[in-house]
């Protein structure tokens, strides 16, 4: 499988070139510190390849590439770092192919929710994982999240002010390039399937949504408090629900206030997380972002408080740099983390 999938990226590498194809990057890394004796350095590339096709059509590919030096810090349950993840030489975050018309889109191939769904202005600011995605979802099903991904079969409307995303997925997410571990398995018996929705409606001075996501499966959690496996997870039918708003405030030329919020449960008790419920809000100028959130989410274990303070200065069109502070309650004890991210696009 390996082989035939490198095959398959070689291929289409072969044909960009001779198309008027963009390449870009991000990378982004993050130095860790619990304020005590723990330290972690993370580091994330992510490089982005677009080929015009014909009319409307796009091939569309980006991989992630991640190292790091330590595991976990802290012993939260959320995830204080949304770039966080397993040492990875590469996995494929998006590759497919992209229609565009004037309504909307339509994607094939393999792709992960995070390209589509929970993405705002505020949210993108904030660097802990439930801003990302509901810990609701994130939290209670192996999906295509971060850093996994998975066949997906994407559209989104958009009318006015009005626009409708759905994307349905394979059940689990994978980030391998193994026979038994690749995004590109389709195994609805096995792994189930996911769908997500969302609605969304924009103007000037906010941007509000409401979705829901429906998984064939329950995966609930063993008596060591981990998500049970995709063979041991019941044919039962469970979904999620969210409900997001962010409102300017106060605007003076490229300067604005703004504040969110952020509601979302589980139908089912048995989840990972079954409620989550946020609240902050941002300014922002043409070089700074500074952004105050404070979270809840109600685990299976316990509940989890956690705020966030965060500022990100704009250096040049190329570099940023984001220093955080974050202090996090659940049932293992207080903790607080200090962060500071380097961001170089290219």
């Amino acid at each position: 499988m390996k082989r035939i999938i490198a095959l398959i990226l070689f291929g289409i590498m072969n044909f960009s070139l001779s198309q008027a194809q963009t390449f870009s990057g991000t990378y982004t890394a993050e130095w860790q510190w619990d304020m005590n004796k723990n330290t972690n350095f993370v580091n994330l590339l992510r490089l982005e390849l677009n080929v015009p096709l014909w009319n409307g059509g796009t091939f569309e590919a980006a991989t992630l590439h991640v190292a790091k030096t330590n595991d976990g810090i802290i012993d939260d349950w959320q995830g204080f770092s949304n770039i966080e993840a397993d040492n990875m030489f590469g996995g494929i975050a998006v590759l497919g192919y992209m229609h565009e018309w004037k309504a909307g889109h339509v994607f094939v191939g393999v792709r992960n929710v995070n390209e589509d769904f929970f993405t705002s202005d505020i949210t993108a600011l904030f660097t802990n994982s439930s801003c990302g995605i509901v810990p609701t979802i994130g939290s209670s099903y192996p999906i295509a999240n971060y850093p996994f991904s998975g066949l997906t079969v994407y559209f989104d409307v958009q009318k006015g002010g009005w626009l409708f995303r759905n994307s349905l997925y394979n059940g689990v997410g994978y980030n391998g390039w193994k026979h038994g571990d690749n995004p590109f398995l389709v195994r609805p018996k096995k792994d189930g399937i996911f769908d997500m929705a969302q609605l969304e409606y924009s103007h000037d001075r906010g941007n509000y949504f409401a979705g829901v996501a429906v998984h064939t499966r329950q995966f609930g959690i063993d008596d060591e408090g981990e998500m049970v496996s995709a063979d041991e997870a019941e044919r039962k039918t469970t979904c999620a629900w969210w409900v997001y708003g962010e409102q300017s405030l106060w605007r003076s030329a490229d300067k604005d206030v703004s504040l969110m919020a952020q509601y979302s449960e589980n139908t089912s008790h048995r989840s990972g997380c079954y409620r989550y419920a946020e609240i902050g809000g941002a300014y922002r100028d043409s070089l700074n972002e500074c952004g105050v959130s404070g979270q809840y989410a109600r685990y299976h274990q316990g509940n989890e408080y956690s705020l966030e303070l965060t500022w990100k200065r704009q250096i040049n069109k190329n570099i940023a740099i984001q220093p955080t502070f974050q202090y996090i309650k659940n049932a293992n004890g207080n903790f607080t983390v200090l962060s500071a991210r380097l961001y170089y696009s290219f």
